[in-house]
């Protein structure tokens, strides 16, 4: 049996959400989203459609990275908190 480190470094954990719930305000956000895109493609010529597709590949670059960022930053506060615990433990 794997750890849960080895499990996480091969990909079988993921922190990404597995399953969107039906009419859930990720769900309505998601489906906003993507239908005022189309809208806002629509309106756009050829030239303006690339230039938002280059916008918008870049704001998910930066989501990716901030997600990243924020994942490594709360891993560690909870490592730290952990740690926290079992140093009162011993000094108790």
């Amino acid at each position: 049996m794997k750890s849960i480190l080895e499990e996480f470094a091969s990909g079988d954990i993921r922190t990404e959400p597995n399953h969107i719930e039906n009419d859930s305000q990720y769900d309505r956000t998601l489906k906003t989203l993507c239908a005022t895109e189309q809208k806002l493609l629509d309106l756009l010529d050829d030239t303006g459609q690339s230039l938002f597709n280059e916008f918008v590949d870049a704001q998910m670059e930066n989501s990716r990275l901030y997600g990243v960022e924020r994942f490594i930053h709360g891993y560690k506060l909870g490592v730290l908190m952990t740690m926290e615990v079992f140093n009162i433990n011993r000094g108790e």
